[in-house]
């Protein structure tokens, strides 16, 4: 059962304890969901630190992926900068693939991305180092990625234009590596790092007041780069919000009027997400407010539908759940028309998603997205895609072969632009036909 706690006596500074624990709530977000994935994959086995593993293929219906690009081949690590640096590689890239790897710290920032949209085709290594590591690197190391955290996830994604486009895709997959920095030569190994002293997850507690026991423990393995947030930590201890020093709460943990006001806030920040969820992609803003608070909420917002989801100058997304204020459903038709041309350099991938699972849906096409390798997309006279979105087959050839079937009730589209051209506005034009 819940613990039930007694009422605060109001004091002069309640409701801004309230109001910083709500946003310490809303930015600690996406740093939380990294936290379950870590600990659910290294408790259940599916990861191991220091391992890089591949998806064997591409999302599909039934794979318990959220928001996930059915075009796309993942793998995935942790690694543990404490004792020494790590190092992340690829082979040589073919030429027009989209292809790269990214690194996030613990708080969900990304670190860096490397690969074709970044860093080009040619095959390299990249020294992935914690925030007090000063020493050398090896020779031949194309550069050195500072994270602001002593671990770390690396996040690859390869694209898969078409089916048959699979082996090779799995051929560039596999070909990247992750490896301690003494395993190039010319570096002594050092002695491991001693265990972390982890918190096990707990749904009810992460969620509500105990949010912070996460956020204080992810704050010691992670120093936050931005001014902005630093300060802003500063005062959520200043407001005990949160613990100061490196021995947490104590023994005894925070008063029971603290843990109520915080409780409060957990409960105010997870309405504010979930009014921002609401909204996003249905042609509102992902929040009220604006600067910190509103950033905050996005991160958050993006996070939930795609967690360690890459920049927006590496992969630009775009998501739709409403037409002319109507949520989207299966049950009537839709025609998209993407402009010629489609300002992405090396992929795009355009799929349909059930709503609010975001899981895809079994068709009898099997075709869960359109991309630039799908056969036959039908052009209007302007060079423009013209897709049909609906769930039952198009009577007409034409619709037919630019049809991307959406599930029979509620869903979104998520459309995704790799490696997107600068230039004017581009945006797809979306309406319902019947």
């Amino acid at each position: 059962m819940p613990e039930t706690l007694p009422a605060p006596v109001p004091v002069p500074h309640d409701p801004e304890v309230v109001r910083a624990a709500a946003e310490a709530a809303v930015w600690a977000h996406p740093a939380l969901l990294g936290y379950r994935e870590l600990r659910t994959e290294l408790r259940t086995g599916v990861a191991a630190l220091g391992l890089l593993d591949h998806d064997d293929g591409p999302p599909v219906p039934g794979d318990g992926t959220r928001s996930a690009d059915p075009l796309l081949l993942r793998s995935s690590a942790w690694l543990d900068l404490r004792a020494e640096p790590a190092v992340v590689g690829h082979a040589d890239l073919p030429a027009g693939l989209y292809s790269g790897a990214q690194v996030i710290d613990l708080l969900g920032r990304t670190v860096a991305h490397v690969g074709a949209a970044r860093t080009g085709t040619r095959a390299g290594d990249w020294a992935v180092v914690g925030p007090d590591w000063d020493g050398p690197v090896p020779p031949g190391v194309r550069g050195v990625l500072r994270s602001a955290s002593s671990l770390v996830r690396v996040l690859t994604r390869t694209a898969v234009p078409r089916p048959g486009d699979l082996p090779a895709a799995r051929a560039v997959q596999r070909a990247y590596r992750v490896r301690p920095l003494h395993a190039l030569g010319g570096v002594t190994p050092p002695r491991p790092a001693p265990s972390v002293a982890w918190l096990p997850w707990d749904e009810e507690r992460a969620w509500g007041a105990g949010f912070v026991d996460y956020l204080a423990l992810l704050l010691r393995l992670a120093r936050p780069t931005d001014p902005a947030d630093r300060e802003r930590v500063e005062r959520w201890v200043r407001l005990g919000v949160l613990p100061g020093g490196p021995d947490g709460w104590g023994a005894h943990g925070p008063d029971a009027r603290t843990r109520v006001l915080v409780a409060r806030g957990a409960a105010l920040g997870a309405a504010q997400l979930e009014d921002a969820l609401r909204r996003e992609g249905m042609g509102a803003a992902a929040g009220a407010g604006a600067g910190a608070r509103s950033a905050s909420l996005r991160r958050a917002v993006a996070a939930e539908h795609e967690l360690h989801a890459p920049e927006p100058d590496e992969v630009r997304t775009l998501r739709w759940r409403a037409v002319d204020g109507e949520p989207l459903d299966g049950h009537r038709r839709y025609r998209m028309t993407l402009p010629a041309p489609v300002p992405a350099r090396l992929h795009w991938s355009l799929a349909a998603h059930a709503e609010p699972s975001g899981e895809l849906v079994a068709n009898r096409a099997r075709r869960y997205a359109l991309g630039p390798g799908t056969p036959d997309l039908p052009r209007g006279p302007d060079g423009a895609l013209v897709v049909a979105l609906q769930h039952d087959t198009p009577v007409d050839a034409t619709g037919r072969a630019g049809w991307l079937p959406v599930p029979p009730g509620p869903f979104s589209l998520v459309l995704r632009l790799y490696a997107p051209a600068p230039g004017p506005g581009w945006s797809p034009v979306l309406r319902a036909v019947g």
